[in-house]
């Protein structure tokens, strides 16, 4: 199995939560409300800010444990 070329700009977390939650969004807006006009559309808008928003606040309280636990250890 290769290996990934680490010289490879990988996309930003953000920018992959916002395109999985529009996609989820899209899906559920097409199932549940079908026949109503741009729902799917204002589903796939609101999918893509919440994964974008739930990716930024992982990496900020992933951060913040990192720091903390480094600063822990330095003493």
């Amino acid at each position: 199995m290769r290996r990934p070329d680490p010289r490879r700009k990988r996309a930003p977390r953000e920018l992959v939560g916002a395109i999985i939650g529009a996609e989820a969004g899209t899906g559920i807006g097409l199932l549940l409300l079908g026949g109503t006009p741009l729902a799917p559309l204002g589903l796939a808008a609101l999918g893509a800010a919440v994964g974008a928003g739930s990716m930024y606040v992982r990496n900020t309280l992933v951060r913040r444990g990192l720091r903390s636990q480094l600063r822990g250890a330095r003493l």
